[in-house]
């Protein structure tokens, strides 16, 4: 029925589909990035058809699976902003992070939930249409960072392990988020986190269709008294979010290296998206840099007409 489907609106034929799903593994660039803590990210990107594909099945398909509200990534308002707000009230904070996140989801494992929704939500998905947006979705029969469709797929398969983390939390008045491969649990009592790093992994252990491992490495609790990290932006000790001293810093020496001239086109291009960043988490910041530098300076480095 999905294939069909697909066949009729993409105006591929049939063959022409299942060759992309067989061969789909090598239509993928590889390349790598480099982490914000050092290190690089492997990239697999796929091709234009590849994607094209990919997005339609999440359309029709993965985004119909439910996702508990403590995902706060790759969902429509979603942002690292609100992740970190939902912090902001509390003291205490345990951060911890899944080792490979979206390489832990193989493909024997999405096609097993795949073939159990399709029960439960009566999708009528045929053997071949679970196998073919398996082999779609995957490259070396894993996901990839890269892809469309990782995302949506890691949120649906984290449902259960969402919901029984929450109950947990919302049992000893905690707060929970997993923005992605990251877990935050925050509390306003010293000893609230006691047992939650325990219950954390055991749920993962529990999980039905991945096995997940804790990078224990990048596991901290975190306070008031410390840098309260949480993806990325700090929670400041009067509950506020901020982009942190860091990149204020970097913000300020770009633009002065822009107005002086000094700044080369890469510098142009980090100093457009720190902007657009600062003024989305920390708005006050960036109108603290109008006034600092002028509001037609500004606009002048973000290449916008100067009134």
């Amino acid at each position: 029925m999905l294939i069909e489907s697909l066949q009729s609106q993409s105006g591929l034929s049939r063959s022409q589909l299942l060759y992309l799903a067989d061969t789909a593994s090598e239509r993928y660039k590889i390349y790598t990035i480099a982490k914000r803590g050092g290190g690089r990210r492997r990239i697999a990107h796929p091709s234009r058809a590849l994607k094209a594909v990919q997005r339609w099945i999440s359309k029709v398909l993965i985004l119909k699976f439910p996702v508990h509200g403590c995902a706060t990534a790759y969902k429509k308002g979603a942002s690292i902003r609100n992740n970190a707000n939902l912090h902001v009230n509390s003291l205490f904070t345990l951060r911890m992070d899944f080792r490979n996140f979206f390489p832990s989801f193989r493909e024997e494992g999405i096609c097993r939930y795949l073939q159990t929704m399709n029960v439960s939500m009566n999708l009528a998905l045929s053997e071949e249409d679970i196998s073919f947006v398996c082999s779609v979705v995957t490259r070396n029969e894993a996901l990839t960072i890269g892809a469309p469709t990782s995302p949506a797929i890691t949120n649906a398969i984290m449902f259960e392990f969402d919901s029984a983390v929450n109950a947990f939390a919302q049992a000893r008045n905690l707060v929970f988020t997993r923005y992605a491969d990251d877990v935050f649990i925050s509390s306003r009592r010293p000893d609230g986190l006691n047992g939650v790093f325990e219950e954390v992994v055991r749920q993962a252990r529990l999980l039905e269709f991945v096995r997940l491992s804790i990078n224990r490495k990048k596991t901290a609790y975190l306070s008031r008294r410390n840098r309260r990290s949480i993806t990325g932006l700090i929670v400041t000790p009067d509950g506020k979010v901020s982009i942190g001293r860091n990149r204020k810093r970097e913000i300020k020496s770009l633009i002065h290296r822009r107005l002086s001239g000094e700044a080369e086109m890469e510098d142009l291009e980090r100093i457009r998206g720190l902007l657009a960043f600062a003024w989305n988490v920390e708005p006050d910041f960036f109108r603290s840099l109008q006034v600092k530098y002028g509001r037609d300076n500004l606009r002048y480095i973000l290449g916008q007409p100067i009134s």
